[in-house]
């Protein structure tokens, strides 16, 4: 009977993960066919939707057979996930509102679909980026049912959970495999994700899952389906983010580590497992890199251009500071602070606050680090722990650290964390200690949850009590500005973005925007000119007709970076020039005349 369960566990770790890559192939498929000009076809946007509703029908499956019939504790844990796939569908109903929603993840989307065609931006460095699940919210957004891509995201944070679980139940029980996915899909980050229309856990998803069945094949060499199905889903964590490429290449060392200290089998053979996983990992990635390498002439671009250049971008600002220097800078923290902040990411997170790392996880996943290494399987556990490690150093490089960017090395940290409660659990005394701690440490992330529910507050939404136009109003302080915009400037209008944010997802009419946050382009036209009538001339040369700018911040720019002589130019422009049409919250929208 162990056996048989030991196997059923491992086909559906096999099973979650081949549907992943079904998934991947279906998004990628959708990429070829948009770059063709296919877009509008009802046949393929069709078919993504119908592959989409069966993972959710597979997942809803699983979800519903792990259902436990005896024991108590794995029974209360279902109910708990229960709960929380509720709570995550309720607040992925209301209208899309955060950042990146906005910037990159729908309103791409909505640009090539008005286009018919996936095609170049150059103004928009983020539209080079791989977007492997854009693509599968692209059919959505045509359709106006923009709060499914929330659904879609959710549901790879919920597959991760039960990549987890089939992982778990398969090493010691299908009770501590639920526990396993509620700690995962229970971390405060990964409830604001899932009801976001972001990609994290897309990433997240296809890095577990490449991880997992790496030590799957590390454990079982003859089982050549899991190298396969490893490489190919690091293949498509690289085309679902930059990020991606961070998950290959520490999974590549893993496995030539492990094979490393393997005895017998000679260099080649070894040589070759690895070739093949770069390979299949590669095969996914193409599609994108060669868009890309056609393009702009980089295969990466807009990073490595130093390596491969590239010229498919605007110019944007100065260099960048590097992680430590902007803490230091920036929220001048002391050396210590900055020492401390492999711990701090567990203990001090916090929503939209870009010093406590703008997301928020919980100190259970490393409370129980130290008892996680007993027992069986040590070396296994220690593969784990090596690549969250490595990916939280990697991290440490980037110019910003975010907790949705390291979010790949949570569920080995949550893998970990139940071996960690199991062993203590086999040790202690008093296992009701035990039992109180974790729901003590749990009851954290309940309390983010209720506050996090109030915030986004969707209930008079999803009742009736107030309209999508209403909620947006109350939810973004530019909306009404864009929804002047859509419904009184003329269909040819073209709106130069300035100190927006770059979130277009509600403008209906042309825009433009920097490659940067500041207005460099005004910038340089106000500078190259000699009088404020000759800046009208170059915009026009771009097709703008209006100005949309948030007035304090675009005050202070021009205040810091123009001379008294350019700030005359300016001045002229604007009086000569610019005719006010609309002003609320901060916002105006100006009409270039004359």
């Amino acid at each position: 009977m162990r056996a048989v369960s030991r196997d059923h566990f491992s086909q559906l770790l096999y099973g979650i993960s081949l549907l992943g890559a079904l998934l991947g192939l279906t998004a990628s498929l959708y990429l070829l066919a948009g770059l063709r000009g296919h877009l509008g076809s009802l046949v393929l946007n069709g078919v993504a939707a119908v592959i989409l509703l069966l993972a959710a029908l597979f997942f809803l499956l699983v979800f519903f057979l792990s259902l436990p019939q005896k024991k108590w504790p794995g029974l209360l844990i279902w109910l708990f996930i229960l709960g929380l796939l509720v709570a995550e569908v309720v607040l992925g109903l209301v209208p899309p509102t955060a950042r990146d929603e906005l910037t990159h993840h729908l309103a791409l989307p909505r640009l090539y679909l008005h286009a018919g065609r996936i095609f170049e931006i150059p103004f928009d460095h983020p539209s080079y980026f791989p977007m492997l699940l854009d693509m599968l919210f692209t059919p959505w957004v045509k359709w106006r049912w923009d709060f499914v891509p929330k659904l879609i995201h959710g549901l790879f944070g919920f597959l991760t959970g039960f990549l987890l679980y089939a992982y778990l139940a398969r090493r010691l029980n299908p009770s501590y495999g639920l526990l396993g996915c509620l700690c995962f899909v229970f971390t405060p980050i990964v409830l604001r994700l899932g009801n976001l229309a972001y990609v994290d856990l897309g990433l997240t998803f296809y890095s577990t899952a490449s991880l997992l069945c790496l030590l799957r094949w590390i454990e079982e060499k003859k089982a050549l389906r899991w190298l396969i199905l490893s490489g190919l889903s690091a293949g498509f964590a690289l085309a679902t983010k930059p990020n991606g490429l961070l998950v290959l290449l520490l999974l590549f060392f893993l496995m030539a580590f492990a094979l490393g200290r393997e005895k017998g089998n000679g260099l080649w053979p070894k040589a070759l497992w690895l070739t093949l996983f770069l390979l299949l990992a590669l095969a996914p990635f193409s599609p994108w890199a060669v868009k890309n390498l056609i393009w702009t002439g980089n295969p990466f671009f807009p990073l490595f251009t130093a390596h491969f250049g590239g010229g498919g971008g605007e110019v944007g600002g100065g260099p960048s500071l590097g992680i430590l220097d902007r803490r230091r800078l920036f929220y001048g923290e002391s050396w210590w602070q900055i020492a401390a902040l492999p711990l701090r990411i567990f203990f001090s997170g916090a929503d939209d606050r870009a010093q406590h790392f703008d997301g928020v996880l919980n100190p259970m996943l490393i409370l129980f680090l130290p008892w996680a290494f007993k027992g069986k399987w040590v070396e296994e556990k220690r593969l784990l722990f090596a690549f969250a490690l490595f990916y939280f150093l990697y991290a440490l490089s980037l110019t910003e650290l975010r907790i949705r960017y390291i979010l790949p090395m949570v569920p080995p940290l949550v893998i970990l964390l139940v071996y960690g409660i199991h062993n203590v659990y086999l040790r202690i005394a008093r296992p009701s200690y035990l039992f109180a701690a974790v729901a003590l440490l749990l009851t954290l992330n309940g309390i983010y949850l209720w506050n996090y529910f109030h915030a986004v507050s969707p209930l008079d939404y999803l009742k009736g009590r107030e309209s999508r136009e209403a909620y947006l109003s109350r939810m973004l302080p530019d909306y009404p500005a864009f929804r002047y915009i859509n419904q009184q400037l003329p269909p040819a209008a073209k709106v130069y973005l300035i100190f927006m944010g770059r979130r277009v997802y509600y403008c209906e009419r042309d825009y433009f925007y920097d490659a940067s946050d500041n207005p460099w382009v005004l910038l340089r036209m106000i500078q190259g000119s000699k009088n404020g009538d000759e800046v009208k001339p170059k915009l026009g040369q771009r097709g703008i007709t209006h100005l949309l700018v948030r007035e304090e911040l675009l005050k202070r720019f021009l205040d810091n970076n123009l001379t008294s002589q350019q700030k005359r130019i300016w001045d002229s422009f604007a009086a000569r020039h610019l005719k006010g049409l609309f002003r609320e919250r901060g916002y105006s929208l100006y009409q270039i005349h004359g």
